[in-house]
């Protein structure tokens, strides 16, 4: 039977079922017996059957489309998280639609071409998203989950990298190869993320006895790192052994800028630790000793929980966290 005539009900009588039999099998989380849904799956096989997903979406209080809302793809973990998300949900039978919400936009628009497309779940990521927002997006009946970050306001689930258990790790890491005199420098003034990371690197130093040299503005841009590297070579951090930094790219910057105002090499006995593990963080130009971000699992777990509340019907709250790891290279 050619594949553009084969249609559910073919499958059905296939099958031995009902057409909306066929359709609750290739729903992720409907229920239908597991004996019955592999003689659909085998009846679909043998007849080349391909359900259209969107139109199944487009007809179903339980949409399988799920709207995201991305941070800057100039960052490059934003991209790597991106790639990570999506994958997670097509392999559970989810669309994922996704979209970039920049300073000015119109968040009415964006909510109404959601709502077009019968989006039910949005996930938010790696932005400092305000809590008016998120209250929108409930108003327009659109469930929001959080990734990369919670809602300190309690409004919605999320699912987070404990970044601010990554921190720690990174300062222990630091003292334990004998540095006495580490910096920081913080991400983004006002970020969630920022904040969460410097708690880390702060409480960190501080259960072991230390206080940092000095305490820097930074950034997330591979530009802030450079910037900053100016006050090595200035003197103005002369003997500082140690240096948190707010992610990677930031790192890469510092360490670059530092190779080409000291003749092609890092200072003697400086050690730097990076934060998220970019896919540059393990160039050979880089080998950024830096702090994972669980990207898989937070992924994972991202999926399962709309899995849940599509299966529900209701909305889940809870908080998610995943912890990071530290990963080792030369720069540390």
């Amino acid at each position: 039977m050619p594949y553009d005539r084969v249609t559910a009900d073919d499958v059905a009588l296939r099958a031995g079922v009902s057409r909306s039999t066929v359709s609750r099998a290739f729903s992720p989380g409907r229920p239908v017996q597991q004996e019955t849904r592999q003689r659909i799956f085998e009846a679909a096989e043998e007849l080349g059957y391909r359900p259209n997903a969107l139109a199944q979406a487009l007809t179903s209080r339980r949409s399988q489309i799920v709207g995201i809302m991305m941070g800057e793809l100039s960052n490059p973990i934003h991209a790597v998280l991106h790639q990570a998300l999506s994958h997670a949900l097509q392999s559970n039978g989810f669309i994922p639609i996704s979209a970039q919400l920049a300073p000015g936009d119109d968040v009415g628009t964006m909510i109404a071409t959601f709502q077009q497309y019968q989006v039910g779940i949005v996930i938010l990521t790696s932005m400092n998203v305000p809590s008016n927002l998120i209250r929108r997006f409930q108003e327009a009946d659109l469930q929001v989950l959080l990734l990369n970050r919670v809602d300190e306001d309690g409004m919605t689930a999320s699912v987070s990298a404990d970044v601010t258990q990554g921190g720690q790790l990174a300062a222990r890491y630091l003292v334990d190869r004998g540095c006495k005199r580490i910096a920081i420098a913080r991400g983004t003034a006002g970020n969630w993320t920022s904040e969460a990371r410097l708690a880390g690197h702060m409480s960190g130093l501080e259960r072991l006895g230390l206080t940092p040299v000095d305490l820097l503005d930074g950034g997330y841009a591979y530009g802030d790192g450079q910037r900053v590297a100016e006050a090595f070579t200035s003197g103005a951090l002369a003997g500082c052994d140690g240096m948190l930094c707010p992610n990677d790219l930031f790192a890469i910057g510092f360490m670059d800028r530092l190779r080409s105002l000291s003749g092609g090499r890092l200072p003697e006995g400086l050690r730097i630790i990076g934060f998220d593990d970019i896919p540059m963080a393990g160039w050979e130009s880089s080998q950024l000793t830096t702090i994972r971000l669980p990207v898989a699992a937070m992924a994972a777990r991202a999926t399962d929980v709309i899995a849940r509340i599509v299966a529900q019907n209701d909305p889940v709250e809870e908080r998610i966290w995943i912890p990071c790891r530290l990963i080792e290279r030369a720069s540390a």
